[in-house]
């Protein structure tokens, strides 16, 4: 199956969950992780690169869009120097 330019962009492109998109707990655990990129002087893009994610699921992340996995909440945990529990906290969780 060959898929075309566009289809295989599209694919790379966030998709909010749209389920859960905007809901409190997500745009509580994006603020946090803001707070805490903009406290280290981390770019949204640098941020991503140190979580190994693509910097606009990064933005999406913080915006509350994305309901975020435990092992990528992880990920951008590490990048952030910061304990998974403290990120939550953090976010009111």
């Amino acid at each position: 199956m060959v898929l075309s330019t566009s289809s295989l962009d599209d694919a790379r492109v966030p998709r909010p969950s749209p389920r859960h998109a905007q809901a409190p707990e997500l745009v509580a655990f994006g603020a946090a992780v803001r707070e805490r990129r903009l406290a280290l002087g981390l770019s949204q893009e640098a941020l991503a690169h140190a979580a190994g994610i693509d910097r606009s699921y990064m933005s999406s992340v913080e915006r509350g869009g994305q309901n975020v996995g435990l092992v990528l909440a992880a990920q951008i945990a590490r990048a952030l120097d910061i304990k998974l529990a403290e990120l939550a906290a953090a976010s009111g969780l």
